[in-house]
């Protein structure tokens, strides 16, 4: 399966089958990490498989793919709210009581009072709302670019030539 066929059927159609289910939030939000990062990984020069490429691969993904009201939380660790540090490969601590982000579904928008991408306090803290359904469809479109750069050839080259 070459990239822009990965990105379709796995990256969208699946991840979007897994998201539609009530039960598979938090996972979902695990997934559309991976995919970010997966993106990321398509916009530099270096291997798929190389290691310690991760954080820089999602920030990049989040600044060259997806609209500007994410980069905001798109500054670097220690920063508030930081999407990178706080949401990809943090399943656990999202969950805990004192993070920083709320994950929600548009569903849950009114029992929180909160839209995607919004500050505000909830339970005595001030947190980030993510919106998994407004998360996938700005994913959905970022995936969307890569497959078209891909398409018309403003990314080529080797990682784009072959099957993964």
């Amino acid at each position: 399966m070459n990239v822009s066929d990965f990105i379709q059927k796995v990256l969208i159609e699946e991840f979007k089958e897994i998201q539609k289910h009530e039960g598979y939030h938090y996972i979902s939000f695990s997934l559309l990490c991976q995919g970010i990062e997966f993106l990321g990984a398509c916009l530099d020069s270096d291997a798929f498989s190389n290691k310690g490429l991760s954080a820089a691969r999602f920030r990049r993904a989040i600044c060259d793919l997806f609209p500007i009201s994410y980069q905001e939380f798109n500054r670097g660790s220690g920063k508030p709210f930081d999407l990178c540090e706080n949401l990809r490969c943090a399943l656990f601590h999202i969950i805990l009581s004192g993070s920083p982000l709320e994950l929600i579904r548009r569903s849950e928008r009114v029992k929180f009072n909160g839209n995607h991408l919004e500050v505000r306090e909830i339970r005595g803290m001030d947190r980030l709302t993510l919106v998994l359904e407004d998360l996938f469809d700005d994913y959905e479109k970022a995936c969307q670019e890569i497959i078209a750069r891909i398409r018309d050839g403003r990314l080529s080259g080797w990682k784009f030539a072959g099957d993964l």
